[in-house]
């Protein structure tokens, strides 16, 4: 009963992921930037300045899996957010399952 009810909540989970990775692109129907993702200038026009750590660092963290959430080859914006966001999840999937199995050796 109880592996049932766990591979019920696991399914539910991973059908709410999926929908909001099908969400994703109604951050493209804004002007807006997304949350955290900045430019020195935007940073610069909300602050008034720009905080020497993001300075500092601002060229050391440069990854996109996809340039911009885009696909070179697809060439559609929606499809690209879609694509980040479901290889996003698998990868946190995959590193969790990873620090299961671990922790579960150490035992």
């Amino acid at each position: 009963m109880k592996e049932k009810n766990y591979k019920d909540s696991i399914k539910k989970v991973i059908i709410a992921l999926f929908a909001l990775a099908f969400l994703t692109p109604l951050g493209l129907l804004t002007q807006n930037p997304a949350f955290g993702e900045w430019t020195e200038e935007e940073i610069k026009k909300m602050l008034g300045f720009v905080p020497e750590g993001i300075k500092k660092y601002a060229d050391i963290y440069k990854f996109d899996l996809f340039d911009g959430y885009t696909v070179k080859f697809i060439h559609n914006d929606y499809i690209g957010y879609i694509l980040s966001a479901i290889i996003g999840i698998a990868v946190i999937f995959v590193l969790f399952y990873i620090l299961k199995f671990a922790m579960s050796e150490r035992k």
